[in-house]
C-alpha cells in the first residue's frame, strides 16, 4: 500500500517537471514560427588602405640621432676617389711650386681637370637643376584633394566610398551582402572589384576577419527577415596604381582616401571605433 501512494514531494516534482516541459516547448514553437525575423544579414567589408610611400619628416630627437649616425658614419669610414685625388692635386702643386716637378714635362697631368675646376662643374650643376618635389601634405581639405590616390605620401590612406544606408547616405568601407556559396573573403574582392574596376591592384592579408560590426535596421525598412547586418572587415594593401586616380563603378556616388585622423571626424563615430581596431597608427 505504501508503494502505491504518490507523496507530496514526488507529486510537486512532477508537476514541475511537467510545466518546465510545456515552457521549453512553447519556447521553441515561438522561436520556430519567428526564425525568420530573428535573422541577420551577413556583409563583407573591404578595407583598403595605401601604405606610406616616402618616410615622415624627423623629429629633432630623430635628426640629432641621425646627426649623431653621420658624424660616426664619417670617422669611421675609408677616404672616397675624390678625395684621395683632392690630396694628391695638393702634394703635387707643392712640388710643382717648389720647382721639383717641371710642369711642361708632365703635359698629361696638366690637360686633365683639376679637383677645383671638378667642384666648381658640379656646383654649377646642382645650381642650374630645378627640382619640383611633391608636397609632404596636403594643407587643403576640399574633396577634391582628398579623392586623390597620391596625396599624404607620408601617411597610411583608408578608402571609404559614400553608400546610401537604409533612407540616408553614409561614408562606409566599401562593402556588399555575402552571397550564399562564397567565403567571405570571396566577398570582399568582389566588392573591390565592383568598387574600384581593374585599375587598382590590391593584395588581401589574410583569410581571417580582422574586425567586426553590427547594426539593426529600422522596423519600418525590415525585409526580407533580417533585423541588422552583421559585417566582416577585411584588409587589403594597393600594391599599385599606374594611372593617377581609381576608376570606381557607377553606383558610387563618391569617394576619398582619408588619413587615420580624418576617418574619426568623417564616418559615424561607432563605425570609426569598430574599425580604429585593427588599424595600426602611422604616427
Amino acid at each position: 500500500m505504501a508503494a502505491g501512494i504518490i507523496s507530496s514531494r514526488n507529486l510537486a516534482s512532477f508537476s514541475r517537471f511537467l510545466t518546465s516541459g510545456t515552457k521549453i516547448n512553447t519556447c521553441r514553437s515561438i522561436n520556430t514560427n519567428n526564425n525568420n525575423s530573428c535573422r541577420w544579414q551577413i556583409v563583407g567589408a573591404a578595407c583598403v588602405t595605401r601604405p606610406p610611400v616616402v618616410c615622415p619628416p624627423m623629429n629633432p630627437i630623430e635628426q640629432q640621432y641621425s646627426g649623431m649616425l653621420a658624424t660616426m658614419e664619417k670617422e669611421l669610414s675609408l677616404k672616397s676617389d675624390h678625395e684621395i685625388r683632392v690630396e694628391k692635386d695638393k702634394i703635387y702643386k707643392k712640388l710643382l711650386m717648389s720647382g721639383e716637378v717641371d710642369d711642361a714635362a708632365d703635359l698629361d697631368r696638366t690637360s686633365t681637370q683639376t679637383v677645383a675646376e671638378f667642384e666648381d662643374t658640379c656646383t654649377q650643376e646642382l645650381n642650374d637643376f630645378n627640382a619640383t618635389l611633391l608636397p609632404m601634405h596636403d594643407r587643403s581639405e576640399t574633396n577634391d584633394v582628398r579623392k586623390r590616390l597620391h596625396r599624404c605620401l607620408e601617411r597610411s590612406l583608408v578608402l571609404v566610398v559614400k553608400h546610401k544606408l537604409i533612407d540616408v547616405q553614409e561614408w562606409t568601407l566599401p562593402h556588399t551582402p555575402w552571397t550564399p556559396g562564397e567565403t567571405l573573403r570571396q566577398t570582399c574582392e568582389r566588392v573591390v572589384g565592383d568598387v574600384c574596376g581593374e585599375s587598382l591592384k590590391v593584395k588581401f592579408l589574410g583569410n581571417a576577419p580582422c574586425g567586426f560590426y553590427k547594426y539593426k535596421y529600422p522596423k519600418t525598412i525590415r525585409k526580407d527577415g533580417y533585423i541588422g547586418a552583421k559585417v566582416f572587415f577585411y584588409k587589403c594593401v594597393v600594391l599599385g596604381n599606374k594611372q593617377e586616380e581609381v576608376e570606381f563603378g557607377a553606383d558610387i556616388d563618391d569617394h576619398q582616401w582619408l588619413t587615420h585622423d580624418e576617418l574619426k571626424h568623417t564616418l559615424k563615430q561607432s563605425y570609426a571605433k569598430s574599425i580604429s581596431q585593427f588599424l595600426i597608427s602611422d604616427r
